[in-house]
């Protein structure tokens, strides 16, 4: 007798797809042999175990650093412990966390989509399918960076909103302010999610007093969890600094007299180091990628052609927080010389925000291009098919959407913000899909139809 596979059977395959596919790319593109591939994780993750602290040389003094948020140095550094500092056996256990981490990813987004969407098993399946297999999420996970965390925690902090609302318990409470602290404390800018997460938690709940208890419940533990660090930035820096003291410098990187909107820089000699090294190399994806890095160092970073020896001598003899306030102010003072380029670097950064970066050698694939843009489609497509009652259970994703592409619109712009929000785009798309093939329930259950007049049914 044959046995139809359940929804959890379904969603279990998905979740070991997902590792699956990650660790194939792990295994095959080989990125932890790739050297110089750790950037600033990897240096303040061998500090802190050379006894240094969390610190790292940053625009010409070398000293404790907030330029980045202390979570995934910390995870890098762990690594480090287990497989030896910045070895391949160490950046490989740390590529299969991120590859497992990929199936929690996976299990999120689908969850997600339940909760907000309840009328069709179907779209948590196919969202759950996007979200396992789409390139630009699989390839993530062979980079040491900190998009694919960002990412997952992001899909489960909207989970627990979804959650508090709906049963706003002092555990989902608590849970959501501690789902929310790591995810600042591992990438602050998707901070901006927390008024979506409000409207999931009033939209969800039977009466706003409980909503409110919960959510100020949620806010206070999320505070308490935050503050420590930011204790450390003052005693540090002298100074209150919220997570990173590097949005000046960002936005420098991003507006200054030779930057393109990025922190890379256009460099015609990139084309050429691209195609020695495929020369060079077999014809396999690791000699493919590999190449790809080579290129990727080439272009280097907008500092390396913006910032003098004299600025960065200049720049050294500021306490840290200073250093990036002076270039956020030198970039607006070139900003002032030149009327019409602010415009025409936001919407530079716009095109590459939502098409892709020109300047980073990667994106200028055939794969990673059709990927991305087969994504956005779908995920547009999606939005205009599933409906006007769907697309109201959505707009809290939409409203995250929008704030992170105007931040990054605003100030800078790199492939790897792209990715938190990508499992999003696959929600919307699995949800397009599913009303294209009808995947949704024409009748609702009777235990469960006076609650979806109001609200998803909790799974």
């Amino acid at each position: 007798m044959r046995t139809r596979l359940t929804t959890p059977g379904w969603e279990s395959a998905l979740i070991a797809l997902a590792v699956a596919a990650r660790l194939l790319a792990v295994v095959v593109l080989q990125s932890h042999h790739v050297p110089n591939s750790t950037y600033e994780h990897g240096t303040i993750a061998e500090n802190l175990l050379n006894g240094r602290g969390f610190s790292i040389e940053f625009l010409g003094a070398d000293g404790p650093t907030s330029q980045q948020a202390p979570i995934y140095p910390f995870l890098v550094a762990a690594a480090y412990v287990l497989g030896g500092v910045a070895t391949p056996r160490s950046l490989l256990l740390l590529l299969m966390a991120q590859a497992i981490l990929g199936g929690l990813l996976t299990w999120g987004s689908m969850r997600l989509c339940r909760k907000l969407l309840p009328g069709s098993r179907q779209a948590s399946l196919i969202t759950g399918l996007i979200v396992a297999i789409h390139p630009t999420l699989v390839y993530a996970a062979t980079h040491v960076q900190v998009a694919g965390l960002a990412a997952t925690l992001l899909v489960w902090v909207l989970v627990f909103a979804v959650q508090t609302g709906q049963n706003p318990t002092p555990g989902n409470a608590i849970g959501l302010g501690a789902l929310f602290a790591t995810m600042v404390l591992t990438d602050p800018i998707l901070g901006l999610a927390a008024p979506a997460l409000a409207w999931l938690i009033i939209r969800e709940s039977k009466g706003w007093q409980s909503s409110l208890r919960a959510a100020a419940l949620a806010g206070a533990v999320a505070t308490c969890l935050v503050l420590p660090w930011i204790a450390r930035n003052a005693a540090v820096h002298g100074r209150f600094v919220p997570v990173k003291s590097s949005f000046g410098y960002a936005f420098w990187q991003g507006n200054c007299n030779l930057s393109a909107g990025t922190d890379k820089v256009v460099r015609d000699s990139v084309t050429s180091v691209l195609q020695d090294r495929l020369a060079e190399n077999p014809a396999t994806l690791a000699g493919y990628n590999s190449a790809l890095w080579a290129a990727r160092h080439e272009a280097g970073y907008i500092d390396d052609i913006a910032l003098t020896p004299a600025d960065k001598r200049m720049l050294s003899q500021l306490p840290e927080p200073d250093r990036s306030r002076v270039l956020f102010t030198r970039a607006l003072e070139e900003l002032k010389t030149q009327p019409g380029r602010y415009t025409q670097l936001c919407l530079a950064r716009l095109r590459a925000f939502l098409l892709f970066d020109e300047t980073n050698p990667k994106t200028r694939s055939l794969l990673y291009r059709a990927s991305h843009l087969g994504l956005t489609g779908l995920a547009l497509l999606g939005w205009l098919m599933v409906g006007h009652d769907n697309r109201r259970r959505l707009a809290p994703t939409l409203l995250i959407f929008a704030l992170l592409t105007l931040f990054h619109t605003l100030t800078i712009v790199s492939a790897r913000f792209h990715i938190p929000i990508e499992p999003l785009l696959a929600l919307w798309a699995g949800a397009g899909v599913a009303a294209v093939t009808g995947g949704w329930h024409s009748r609702i259950p009777n235990a469960n139809r006076q609650r979806a007049n109001t609200g998803p049914v909790t799974v």
